[in-house]
């Protein structure tokens, strides 16, 4: 059951694995390497494997709404940042449902790389400027600068 013969190679290296479209090259791997020992055991770990996988994307998105809200709000995490928690987290999923309705996942591939980074920059070179510019308003009518809580 362990070993492995040199024709099971061959089809492994030209077939089964090989020929699977990319996001079914796991599932095809897991059912080929386990269908020998069992078709239950099989369909478990497909099944592990997508919980698995959604556990990391809910948190790494989680991540993303943290970080966003908290350049945002310049550190703060009381109630009033969760509005803003709420607003960030619709439109990550939001973007991410637009992207699947258009196109699929070929859109996701595609536009995962640079254009939505584009904005961001841009947003945060604007956002960067406001702030300076409030600084220079706020240093003018002699107010204190915010100092971070320690």
């Amino acid at each position: 059951m362990g070993q492995v013969a040199a024709g099971e190679i061959e089809t492994v290296k030209d077939g089964v694995i090989f020929q699977a479209p990319d996001g079914d090259k796991i599932f095809a791997m897991t059912d080929f390497m386990l269908s020998p020992i069992s078709e239950f055991i099989s369909w478990l770990m497909a099944l592990m494997i997508v919980i698995l996988l959604m556990t990391y994307l809910v948190t790494t998105a989680d991540s993303a709404v943290l970080i966003v809200n908290t350049i945002n709000a310049a550190g703060d995490e009381g109630p009033k940042a969760r509005p803003h928690i709420l607003f960030w987290g619709v439109a990550l999923g939001a973007v991410v449902a637009a992207l699947l309705l258009v196109g699929g996942l070929k859109a996701i591939q595609t536009v995962i790389g640079a254009l939505p980074f584009s904005v961001v920059m841009m947003l945060m070179c604007f956002a960067l400027i406001k702030a300076i510019y409030r600084d220079g308003l706020r240093e003018k009518a002699g107010m204190p600068t915010p100092q971070p809580a320690e």
